[in-house]
C-alpha cells in the first residue's frame, strides 16, 4: 500500500510503501524518505580482545533510525540565551517505536561561543537504562562526522566507549535547533552501569556485590606521575579520588621489560589492552584534547570487583572526540606542519609538552614515557596499532563507513547548515572563532581540502596516517572491509512488564500510521504541550 503525509496542505512529494499485511509503521518524520536505513559498520577479527560487558546499543542508540528530540517551547528563551544551567520545561525523544518525555529536566550548556552550542540533560527516569546525555554540536567540524567516526572505531576495536546516535532537535513550536550527536556521559554512573555491568543478550544490568567504583573525570594535568595531581582527577561530590595515586605509584615502579611483571600489573592495576588501543586511536586521529597530548578529557574507573584492599584495578576510557583528524591542532603539538599525519608515534614519545597555554598539562607524559620507550609494553602497543590500521583505521574500512554516513546524513547536515540559529554566539570577550559551514565545505573537507578549523581533509588525514603506519611496520591493510557482528540487544517490553527497561513517562510500542502523523506533528508543531 502506498501512502504519504500532508501538513497544512503541503505534501511530502514522494510516496511511502506499507508492506502487505503490515498494520503499523515506525515513527516517521515528515519529509524524510527513509525512516529505517541500516549503515554498514566496521568489523574486527574475533580473536582480538573485545569488550563484552555492555548492554549494547539498545533501541536508544540504533543508528538505522534518526531520533527526533523536542524541547518544549516554554524553554525557548533558555535556548536563545543559553545560560550556564537551566531547567528544560519538557524534554521529549522520539525513537523508532517509542516516545519518552519528561518535565523539568536539569540542563547544562557548553561552548556558548558558537551559534550552535552543546548541552547536557539529566533525566529522573531512565531510557533503556540510561539517564544522562550530552548533545554534541561538532561546530568546528565542516563534515560533522569526525566525532561519530571516532566512536565507531573505539566500539569496533572492542573498547569501552559511549554509545551514540545522530538526532534532530526541534522546539515544540516547530523551530529547528540543530543536528546533534547524542551520547552517553562517560563519567556518569549511568554509563558505568550500562558499559561495565551489562548483558547484551538480556539487556539487563547486574551490579556486583562490591557496588560500583568511582569514575574520575580527568581535567588538564591528569597524569600518572608519582606526585600525582589529585585535583585533576575529579570525583563526584562526596566520593574519593585517592586511590588513583596508588595506580600511579605502581605504574612508576613497573619493569616494562619483565613479561611477568607486566601481566601482574595488567591484572591488578590497569587494563593494558584497552589503554593501548585508546592511545593508538589518540595517535592515529591526532586526538589532541585527551591524555597523550593534553592530559585531559578522559575517565578513569576503578572496578571494585577486580580490586583488593591493597590493589585497585583501573580502566581508561576516552571521551569527547571533536578535536580529532586535524581539527584545532595547534603549533604547540604539531612540529611538522602539513606532514604531521605522516609522522611516527615515536615523535610523540619522550618529548617536551606544555601544550596548554597555562602549562598545566606538564612537560612530559608519565604513562607514555613509561610504556612506549621500549620493552614488553611497547610491543603490546605496536601490535594493537598495527591491528587497528590493518582492519579499521584505513581508507578502505573508514572509507566505506564515511560513504555510508554521507548517504544517510548528507540531507540532515544540509538541513542543519541552512537553518537560522535561534542562539547567537556570545561575543563579549569571545576569543574563539565562530564557525559557519556550507555544503561545499562539507563535501570538500571530506576529501583533501582544508578549512578554517582544520588543515587536512578527512579522507586525506586517514590516508596519510594509515600509509605512514603501514610503511613503518611493513604491512598492508585489508583490501575488503570486515563486516561487524551487530545487533540491537535486549528484549523489548512494554512499560509495566517485569524487567522492563522502558521507564520514561511515555513509552509507545506500536503505533498505526495514522497515529504517527498525529503524535509526531503534535510534538513538532507544538500542539502537544
Amino acid at each position: 500500500m502506498l501512502y504519504t503525509y500532508t501538513v497544512d496542505g503541503k505534501q511530502e512529494g514522494f510516496s511511502r510503501t506499507l508492506a502487505a499485511g503490515q498494520l503499523t509503521t515506525h515513527n516517521e518524520l515528515f519529509g524524510r524518505k527513509e525512516t529505517i536505513s541500516p549503515l554498514k559498520g566496521m568489523g574486527y577479527p574475533a580473536d582480538k580482545p573485545r569488550w563484552k560487558r555492555s548492554i549494547g546499543k539498545t533501541e536508544l542508540f540504533d543508528d538505522s533510525y534518526i531520533p527526533t528530540v523536542v524541547i518544549d517551547k516554554k524553554s525557548k528563551s533558555d535556548i536563545v540565551q543559553a545560560p550556564d544551567m537551566f531547567t528544560m520545561k519538557r524534554f521529549t525523544i522520539i525513537l523508532k517505536d517509542e516516545i519518552f518525555t519528561e518535565e523539568n529536566v536539569v540542563t547544562k550548556t557548553q561552548n556558548r561561543y558558537q551559534d550552535k552550542f552543546q548541552f547536557r540533560v539529566k533525566l529522573e527516569n531512565k531510557i533503556h537504562k540510561r539517564k544522562i546525555f550530552k548533545f554534541r554540536a561538532s561546530s568546528d567540524d565542516p563534515t560533522f562526522l569526525r566525532q561519530p567516526l571516532y566512536g565507531d572505531m573505539a566500539a569496533a576495536i572492542g573498547n569501552p566507549v559511549h554509545n551514540q546516535v545522530i538526532v534532530r532537535v526541534y522546539m515544540s513550536d516547530g523551530t529547528p535547533v540543530g543536528l546533534y550527536l547524542m551520547i552517553e556521559v562517560t563519567s556518569s554512573k549511568s554509563f558505568i552501569k550500562s558499559q561495565f555491568y551489562g548483558n547484551e543478550e538480556t539487556g539487563k544490568i547486574t551490579i556486583p556485590a562490591t557496588g560500583l567504583g568511582v569514575p574520575l573525570d580527568c581535567a588538564t594535568g591528569a597524569d600518572f606521575k608519582e606526585d600525582v595531581k589529585l585535583s585533576s582527577f575529579k570525583a563526584d561530590e562526596g566520593e574519593d579520588n585517592n586511590k588513583i595515586k596508588y595506580l600511579a605509584k605502581a605504574m612508576n615502579k613497573l619493569n616494562v621489560d619483565s613479561e611477568s611483571e607486566v601481566k601482574e600489573f595488567n591484572k591488578k592495576w590497569l587494563d593494558l589492552d584497552t589503554f593501548f588501543k585508546a592511545l593508538a586511536l589518540e595517535y592515529l586521529t591526532g586526538h589532541w584534547d585527551s591524555y597523550w597530548m593534553y592530559t585531559s578529557n578522559f575517565v578513569m574507573y576503578d572496578a571494585p570487583e577486580e580490586s583488593t584492599k591493597d590493589t585497585f584495578k583501573y580502566y581508561f576510557i576516552d571521551q569527547d572526540f571533536d578535536q580529532t583528524f586535524g581539527v584545532g591542532l595547534s603549533h604547540k603539538i604539531n612540529d611538522f606542519g602539513d606532514e604531521f599525519p605522516s609522522q611516527s608515534y615515536k615523535t610523540l614519545v619522550d618529548r617536551k609538552w606544555h601544550s596548554a597555554d597555562s602549562g598545566n598539562d606538564g612537560s612530559y607524559r608519565a604513562a607514555i614515557d613509561i610504556f612506549l620507550k621500549g620493552g614488553v609494553t611497547t610491543k603490546m602497543f605496536e601490535q594493537h596499532l598495527i591491528d587497528i590500521v590493518k582492519h579499521v583505521f584505513n581508507p578502505v574500512a573508514l572509507g566505506r563507513r564515511i560513504d555510508e554516513y554521507v548517504r544517510r546524513y548528507a540531507e540532515e547536515i544540509d538541513w542543519d547548515y541552512n537553518m537560522d540559529r535561534i542562539h547567537l554566539a556570545y561575543t563579549l570577550n569571545n576569543t574563539h572563532t565562530i564557525y559557519y559551514w556550507s555544503m561545499d565545505d562539507f563535501h570538500e573537507n571530506l576529501e583533501d581540502s582544508k578549512a578554517k578549523s582544520v588543515a587536512w581533509g578527512l579522507k586525506q588525514w586517514i590516508e596519510m596516517r594509515a600509509k605512514a603506519v603501514a610503511e613503518e611496520f611493513d604491512f598492508k591493510w585489508d583490501k575488503v572491509p570486515l563486516d561487524p557482528d551487530e545487533k540491537i540487544a535486549g528484549k523489548m517490553m512494554m512499560k509495566g512488564e517485569e524487567g522492563s527497561n522502558l521507564s520514561g513517562t511515555i513509552s509507545i510500542k506500536a503505533i498505526t500510521n495514522s497515529t504517527v502523523l498525529v503524535v509526531l506533528l503534535s510534538l513538532v508543531l507544538g500542539l502537544f504541550m
